[in-house]
């Protein structure tokens, strides 16, 4: 008898064991073989990260976002709460966060005292499904969208300070993410759709 198997969705990554049964029987054999990893399909979802311990996380070079940013990712989890993504710098800084199960929260301050916007669902968005999170900021304005739920935004003042001074490494935090930018793109990142830094 032969059971071959090919695994073709990388959600059933990575094997951690494998199960080899009936092996009390006089003159029966097992062989597995294990072939190599050939990803293919939909580059533009590969740049996915998962984490499962509170304490995970990883740090990137500083995001490059002094005018303009444009961040769109993907996040699943069962944490009621927890950083997504942040970067300081002396007094600015920039972060977008689960505050609360149904809460989104992004939150900025370029020196003009920390700005913040946050998206309230009607469901939680800790049911390990996946949630989509546009975070834009520009010298107008600032947005947040999370999935389909209304749209937040927030004028800049009109004679308030501009750029936002980053000097710490970029935080990527515990809560399964997929950004939406190829890896070189953004130093780093983790999705579906085109996501754009400084443009």
């Amino acid at each position: 008898t032969n059971d071959t198997g090919i695994l073709s969705y990388k959600d059933h990554l990575p094997v951690s064991q494998i199960v080899i049964g009936d092996t009390n029987r006089t003159g029966s054999q097992a062989v597995y073989h294990v072939g190599s990893l050939r990803c293919y399909g939909d580059k533009s979802i590969w740049n996915a990260a998962s984490f499962y311990q509170e304490s995970s996380y990883l740090y990137f070079p500083t995001l490059q976002a002094e005018l303009a940013s444009d961040i769109s990712f993907y996040f699943k989890t069962s944490s009621p709460s927890g950083v997504f993504l942040e970067n300081q710098g002396l007094k600015d800084f920039i972060r977008v966060e689960l505050s609360s199960p149904t809460v989104v929260t992004f939150s900025f301050d370029v020196g003009n005292g920390p700005a913040v916007l946050s998206v309230k669902s009607h469901l939680p968005l800790n049911d390990r499904q996946w949630h989509y999170v546009r975070a834009e900021r520009n010298v107008k304005e600032a947005s947040l969208q999370v999935d389909q739920l209304p749209l937040r935004l927030l004028a800049a003042p009109a004679d308030g300070h501009l750029r936002l001074r980053l000097s710490s490494q970029l935080f990527v935090g515990r809560l399964c993410i997929k950004l939406n930018t190829p890896l070189h793109d953004f130093y780093f990142s983790y999705i579906e759709e085109k996501h754009w830094l400084n443009g």
